[in-house]
């Protein structure tokens, strides 16, 4: 059957019907939830904690565990000590000010909302490079949504849905020869720096050397703009901070990690061991591989590249958990435009599968995300060797 044949309903009144449930499923949920906000917004007492320290101008105590369990003190489940422990850097808390304004009901749900936007931004953005997504954007939501992983991280309070939608929407500004503004957007990743760092010498390694310079100067911009809160020192601070709860965090929520390293660490202890050194240079040969093939992939590839590269930049990560692991929704939609439906299908019902497994983590005790993650590596070096005239666009 031809897109054209498709029933109207397929691509947009089934989708919308889908996204109008879950979006009903999310406020009833957080309506009906424990008062606690930990029970149902996962992540988000840390953001809007901090937003609330960032209203008060206590910048010199963003990083005081104390004062982060002042801000979060009706936030946390009654069984539960201390708080969600904010680590990102002081811009991000900057950015939650005027989320902390509001009571924190209809603050998670308006952050959720804007997870769900920003999601549905990167599916417009994308179209040009995934033609397959020309009207099929609520298709392609509620897709996306059904995914335990961006699920979990557009209803759990993170912030994965922001990293995907500034790396599809630099990719769109290379793809549009506006390498230099492509480049700007990809340093709006600094945030997350295990992102940000090898995807932006990645693009260097492909000679997008434009886009590199765009990165550089978004970099400094980055860094002068956290002077103004926390003064000349703030990255090394930040870093030191962001380490020392890495550590804390593979202790404490370590069968959640999905990378080669964060696994090792929850199986065997943190500290260096056989396992955890094995796990290190899985971590090294995945980043030699990544680069070796940006090195040698012509510019046209750009698209096959970053489906290869987004689940290998999660696994050499030193720190990526469950949830993150929504980030190969784009290694599936460019997958979807490069095989056909016979071929693309067993793989995203195998992710989709492995990702829905998520939902046990703490019985299993580790994150099934990280074969996951495998088999997404696996998945997107398969469609960057398939020959480009063999594409085909996927129907229905």
């Amino acid at each position: 059957m031809s897109s054209r044949t498709v029933p109207g309903s397929r691509l947009t009144v089934y989708p919308a019907a889908v996204i109008v449930a879950i979006a009903i499923g999310i406020f009833v949920g957080a309506a009906t939830a424990d008062r606690n906000g930990g029970y149902y917004s996962g992540d988000y007492p840390a953001f809007y904690g901090a937003g609330k320290i960032a209203a008060s101008g206590d910048w010199d105590n963003l990083y005081d565990l104390d004062r982060q369990i002042e801000a979060q003190r009706e936030l946390i489940p009654d069984d539960e000590q201390g708080a969600r422990f904010f680590a990102y850097p002081p811009q991000v808390a900057l950015a939650y000010r005027p989320l902390a304004a509001a009571d924190f009901f209809p603050s998670y749900l308006t952050h959720t909302l804007g997870m769900g936007l920003l999601l549905w931004g990167a599916l417009l953005v994308a179209r040009p490079m995934v033609p397959w997504l020309q009207g099929r954007v609520a298709l392609g939501i509620a897709a996306a949504l059904v995914f335990w992983p961006m699920f979990r991280t557009v209803t759990g309070g993170s912030n994965t849905a922001l990293v995907i939608f500034l790396v599809v929407a630099a990719w769109r500004l290379v793809y549009d020869d506006r390498q230099v503004l492509g480049g700007l957007v990809l340093a709006g990743l600094l945030f997350k720096p295990q992102f940000a760092l090898p995807l932006i010498g990645l693009f260097w390694l492909g000679r997008y050397w434009r886009v590199v310079g765009g990165a550089a100067l978004g970099a400094v911009v980055f860094y002068v703009s956290g002077v103004a809160l926390r003064g000349w020192g703030w990255v090394l601070e930040w870093l030191d901070v962001a380490g020392e709860f890495g550590r804390i965090d593979a202790e404490v929520n370590g069968h959640s990690a999905i990378t080669f390293i964060g696994f090792a660490e929850n199986q065997f202890g943190v500290g260096m061991s056989a396992p955890v050194a094995i796990a290190w240079l899985l971590a090294i040969g995945t980043a030699v591989f990544l680069s070796l093939l940006w090195w040698r992939s012509p510019g046209e590839d750009l698209d096959r590249l970053l489906a290869v590269t987004m689940p290998g930049v999660l696994l050499l990560s030193l720190h990526a958990m469950s949830h993150d692991g929504a980030v190969v929704v784009i290694t599936a939609a460019v997958a979807c435009q490069v095989w056909n439906r016979a071929r693309w299908l067993p793989w995203v019902a195998a992710i989709w599968v492995l990702g829905a497994c998520q939902t046990w983590i703490r019985q299993i005790g580790w994150s099934p995300g990280i074969l996951m993650l495998l088999l997404a590596l696996w998945w997107g070096w398969l469609v960057l060797k398939t020959p480009r005239a063999g594409q085909s666009r996927v129907v229905g």
